[in-house]
């Protein structure tokens, strides 16, 4: 008699319900996912957008105190020439803080958060898509317009979030420092203005998000960015060169033109055409992506890397190939800032000529700095300058640190390289990789001051500083991956460098004690530009990149 066998039945695995707060952030859904990928890049923008409005609304009651001084600014404003006005924007109420504040940083907020959005905008759905992970999330039950959706929408919530600290950030610096009657600014000109921000930064975004689908990140990317800063340049111009105003008539700053919450002028209409376009463009890229082939895009022809920087010939090579177009990018854009700036000196040397008294403002805010050359214009931009190229470490870190977190890792280390050997040499691309920026940027400088007819080389030699820095912030992501790991490694990078920035520019004016304004690292770097070197902080960089 045979007994046959059989296996005992299986009980199914009960299957656990997603929790709301994996839907929300961490993996129950392609919006948490996305949410939780994102928050370096949310850190950085918050850090940016809400520390620099605290820090400059505490920051001009203590430069300009009396109402005296801040006659001098509205002054100094309309004295400008127009090349200086063209980039300033209108003077409407400079005198008080929220005008200050609207005048000269209200582009770069708008700046920034653009940026942002083009970016992340660009590559959440085409940057999966050429790297072959978007098939995995469009193998699952989802339609393809849902997978654009979620991830839309978490960039929405980002923005937002963001909008709402700025407001708060505007409301409470006016709250805070306000010195002089007009200084305060109500909580609806907070959020006009941050929804203006918002607003305009969706739109430059928007354009990105439907361009990547067709043409990829790289492109989609570029060609938004540059209608970002064209526009903002031909705007200002417009006046002065009329053929400039159908360019800027294409893009949202000539549409909120006289839309200046923070000086106490707001323009809602203004922000309708700004919405519709914002909307229009983000639906066309769901639509595009759900009806095109993942990862099929059109090629642009454009110039080719050198030679020397392509192929795989190592770990430090192929590091330098993956971070020279990034680097590259920072480099020719804060170069053409820098340009720009180093240019606007000669129209300040013409203004501050025309005006004794403005001159002797300037001698006693800043004695140690000649206003009239292109360094010390320079100088005086040199704390954005910093945060910028601390942000640019901060990715060129991010693209180190990938090698871990997107699993190629292994497949290096198959071969006969140690860990060790891979960190070291694929960290040097790193720092070639800042090497190649500071370069295209002090070339970029330089002709700027060559052109307002200054010196060029301390201003170039100036730029060596703020690369040392850069490097100095590479090595401490470094030390972070090797430490603990390299998922925080960015993460880490950028926490540090708004925290030093922050310090920096509050513990003068908040009379805090000077060990907490020592800890700032770019409290150690003098004044490069008008070459004042600080030998400390120089060795110390050294050593942080080491």
């Amino acid at each position: 008699m045979a007994v046959r066998a059989r296996p005992a039945p299986l009980a199914p695995a009960p299957l656990r319900p997603i929790s709301l707060r994996s839907r929300l952030y961490g993996f129950g859904s392609v919006y948490a996912k996305t949410l939780r990928d994102s928050r370096l890049a949310f850190i950085v923008v918050a850090g940016l957008l809400g520390g620099i409005m605290l820090a400059v609304g505490s920051a001009i009651p203590a430069v300009f105190p009396t109402q005296a001084a801040r006659d001098e600014v509205v002054h100094l404003a309309n004295s400008l020439g127009a090349l200086a006005q063209g980039l300033a924007g209108k003077p409407v109420n400079v005198g008080t803080l929220g005008g200050y504040v609207q005048w000269k940083y209200g582009p770069f907020f708008v700046i920034v958060a653009s940026l942002w959005s083009i970016l992340a905008l660009s590559g959440t759905l085409a940057s999966e898509a050429r790297r072959g992970s978007l098939e995995f999330v469009a193998a699952l039950p989802y339609a393809r317009g849902r997978i654009a959706i979620e991830k839309l929408a978490a960039h929405l919530t980002g923005m937002l979030t963001n909008v709402v600290i700025l407001a708060i950030a505007a409301w409470l610096a006016a709250a805070a420092f306000g010195s002089l009657p007009g200084d305060a600014i109500s909580p609806a000109a907070a959020i006009a203005f941050a929804l203006w921000v918002g607003l305009v930064a969706l739109a430059f975004g928007g354009l990105a998000f439907a361009l990547a689908p067709i043409l990829g990140r790289g492109a989609a990317a570029g060609i938004s960015g540059a209608l970002l800063l064209v526009g903002w340049v031909a705007n200002g111009y417009a006046a002065t060169v009329p053929a400039l105003g159908a360019v800027a008539d294409l893009t949202p700053w000539a549409w909120t033109a006289d839309h200046l919450p923070l000086a106490g002028r707001t323009d809602w209409v203004s922000l309708v055409p700004v919405a519709i376009a914002a909307v229009v463009l983000l639906a066309a890229g769901v639509f595009i992506f759900a009806r095109r082939d993942l990862g099929v895009t059109v090629a642009i022809p454009g110039p080719r890397l050198p030679a020397v920087a392509a192929g795989t010939a190592g770990p430090a090579r192929r590091s330098l190939r993956e971070r020279l177009p990034v680097a590259l990018a920072w480099g020719i854009g804060l170069g053409l800032f820098g340009m720009v700036m180093a240019a606007l000196s000669s129209a300040l040397a013409d203004a501050i000529a025309q005006s004794p008294d403005l001159a002797q403002a300037f001698g006693q805010l800043f004695p140690s700095i000649d206003i009239t050359s292109a360094g010390g214009f320079l100088e005086l931009l040199v704390d954005l300058l910093t945060i910028v190229v601390g942000f640019a470490a901060v990715t060129l870190v991010s693209g180190w640190a990938s090698d871990e977190t997107s699993g190629r890792l292994e497949i290096l280390l198959s071969t006969p390289l140690s860990p060790a050997r891979w960190a070291l040499l694929a960290g040097l691309g790193v720092l070639a990789a800042i090497c190649v920026l500071t370069a295209v940027m002090a070339v970029l400088i330089g002709l700027g001051a060559a052109g307002a007819g200054s010196d060029a080389l301390t201003p170039m030699a100036g730029t060596v500083v703020l690369g040392l820095y850069a490097a100095a912030l590479a090595g401490i992501g470094f030390a972070v991956g090797g430490l603990v790991r390299t998922s925080v490694a960015a993460e880490i990078v950028a926490l540090i460098v708004v925290a030093t920035y922050l310090i920096d520019l509050l513990a003068p004016p908040l009379s805090l004690p000077d060990a907490i304004h020592q800890l700032a690292l770019t409290a150690h770097l003098g004044e490069p530009m008008i070459g004042v070197w600080d030998g400390a902080g120089i060795v110390a960089c050294l050593v942080l990149a080491v």
